[in-house]
């Protein structure tokens, strides 16, 4: 296990790499002029001239991505086009607003998405699973910025009420904290939240019709000692996979939520700063994206084994 997660870590690098390369040339290469897009049409050439030279626009594309490179391995990935403020300074204030929101939208997917999918498996075509399975294809059909919308005009037309923007850290003002992460969360993790839980109910309906788990119920272990010991945890598999996709899903709807509810993350940071052309940000963030989910992904395989003892990693 631990040279395969070595062997894992060192895989890192060479996608990171290519990863850099990719994205670097090719925001590099979209048509237009970075500096006129800052400056403004009625700026000077010297103006700028001036600007190409204090950014390093003006220098080979090829020396610039090798400088930004050695900056980024060395963390200090540099400063923003726009304003000249440090990208490590942004990351550090924005980083808890975001972790924050992966938190509470994560945490609402597998609650919701395990506890009903487990109930529409053991209550095989009665009400309960009737219900989960309808609610399941709405909350997929529903799009993440439709939902999180509605979330803001609902209140304000019925009751008047609109949700507090901003962030508040939760040490100083917990309650005003939750009113902030805890609604939008809920809404962005509908959708995910129904994937898992046809999941989960698919993987529970497979593992309770084996014959060790009949051969359990035979013995006459109750019924939630064959669920939790014998059937939920050989379940988890097909589980475990798909969250780990929807934990890269969650990380793009934050761009949304943030977006809506003027929360300052790094999904609204990297999506100013795709609008602007802001190099050195977008290349920054998409790294740290980038070895997240490679991050998730390894974390993932490392369960497998974990929640099934048969598997073995050479």
């Amino acid at each position: 296990m631990r040279q395969y997660t070595l062997r894992r870590l060192m895989f890192f690098v060479p996608v990171m790499l290519v990863t850099s390369a990719i994205t670097f040339f090719a925001v590099n290469l979209v048509p237009g002029d970075v500096a006129q897009l800052f400056l403004g049409f009625d700026a000077t050439q010297d103006d700028l001239l001036a600007f190409r030279e204090a950014t390093g626009l003006d220098r080979p594309i090829a020396q610039r991505y090798v400088e930004w490179l050695g900056g980024f391995l060395t963390g200090d990935p540099g400063k923003s086009l726009l304003g000249g403020v440090s990208i490590q300074g942004e990351l550090q204030a924005r980083f808890p607003v975001t972790l924050t929101l992966m938190f509470f939208s994560f945490g609402f997917t597998m609650f919701f998405g395990i506890l009903f999918g487990t109930l529409a498996a053991l209550y095989q075509d009665r009400g309960i699973d009737y219900f989960v399975r309808t609610a399941s294809i709405f909350g997929s059909s529903i799009p993440d910025f439709f939902a999180l919308t509605l979330l803001i005009l609902v209140p304000a037309v019925l009751w008047r009420y609109a949700p507090p923007f901003g962030y508040v850290p939760i040490w100083e003002d917990p309650w005003r904290m939750l009113q902030q992460v805890v609604p939008p969360t809920l809404i962005l993790s509908i959708g995910s939240a129904a994937t898992l839980m046809r999941i989960q109910r698919s993987a529970l309906l497979e593992v309770l019709r084996q014959d060790y788990v009949r051969t359990a119920r035979a013995k006459g272990l109750p019924e939630m000692t064959v669920l939790l010991r014998h059937a939920m945890k050989n379940a988890m598999i097909p589980v475990l996979t798909v969250a780990g996709v929807l934990m890269s899903a969650l990380l793009s709807g934050t761009i949304i939520l943030e977006r809506i509810t003027s929360l300052p993350g790094i999904g609204n940071y990297i999506f100013n700063a795709v609008l602007n052309r802001d190099f050195n940000v977008i290349m920054t963030l998409t790294m740290y994206f980038a070895l997240l989910v490679m991050l998730t992904n390894l974390i993932v395989d490392l369960l497998y084994a974990w929640v099934d003892p048969r598997i073995r990693y050479q």
